[in-house]
């Protein structure tokens, strides 16, 4: 037994470790060369030769011109994770609803292992800074700075808050993104209070977004949905109790859909 290491400790399977290891380090390296990989990863570049040419062989990374980059494979697997989804199924067709309704983004997240993954959105009309939207579906995102983070933060306890904010910190991304985990724990406060929360640019300058969390009947979170859009559009009664009130309806609607699903599934 290692030094440090807890008796109960569970056992784990090194080499999936370091395959999940290199498969997101090929994802987030912005030229991930086989050198470049080895500086990374700190290991031989025995080691990870051969985990590449184990990966390639199983379809889950491409080697094209000297670089490597994530296999065609992991497509269909990642759209099978989203359309196994309960909460996918339940709001694809008010994310849609939603968007056209605002003619902005409109984003269903869910919290896995402390952040934030989109797993659908969709945009309206008048959506703007596409690009940005897509980028940041690829990556999960601190849950502190996003309006649908902090609405699920806000169904945690104090307790749970803190591990998280222990395990991933809080990075800013503005002038005005949370960086207190005081000032964070008094914010979700008043999320519990009014039903929703709010980003008003702390994740990117000129962007606000509202958003509010999916629950279950027993009050476990299944994830949220949000609408952004420009500080010029959303402001006001628009920003202040409009678009709110739009973004908890569809979230209601969700979570009626999640359960008359659940209580077919039991007849």
């Amino acid at each position: 037994m290692s030094a440090g290491k807890p008796a109960d400790s569970p056992r784990r399977i090194k080499s999936v470790q370091k395959a999940s290891t290199i498969l997101e380090t090929v994802q987030y390296l912005e030229e991930p060369t086989f050198n470049r990989l080895c500086k990374e990863l700190d290991v031989s570049k025995g080691t990870v030769h051969t985990y590449l040419e184990t990966l390639e062989d199983e379809g889950l990374i491409i080697k094209s011109d000297g670089t490597y980059q994530l296999g065609f494979r992991l497509v269909t697997m990642g759209e099978a994770v989203r359309n196994q989804s309960d909460l996918y199924r339940a709001g694809q067709a008010e994310v849609e609803k939603l968007a056209e309704e605002t003619g902005e983004w409109v984003h269903l997240t869910v919290e896995h292992q402390g952040r934030e993954v989109t797993i659908y959105e969709s945009s309206g009309d008048n959506a703007v800074a596409t690009d940005y939207h897509h980028r940041i579906r690829e990556a999960p995102q601190h849950l502190h700075h996003t309006a649908t983070g902090k609405a699920i933060l806000a169904c945690f306890n104090d307790k749970r808050v803190r591990g998280i904010v222990e395990q991933r910190g809080l990075t800013g991304r503005t002038e005005e993104t949370i960086t207190d985990i005081d000032r964070l724990l008094e914010e979700l406060e008043r999320i519990r209070d009014r039903g929703y929360a709010v980003n008003d640019e702390e994740e990117v300058r000129g962007i606000r977004s509202i958003g509010t969390a999916i629950q279950a009947g027993s009050g476990w979170v299944n994830g949220a949905i949000s609408v952004t859009a420009p500080v010029s559009r959303l402001s006001g009664k628009y920003f202040e109790s409009e678009v709110p009130e739009l973004v908890m309806e569809a979230a209601n609607i969700i979570e009626v859909n999640l359960e008359t699903a659940d209580v077919e599934m039991r007849q």
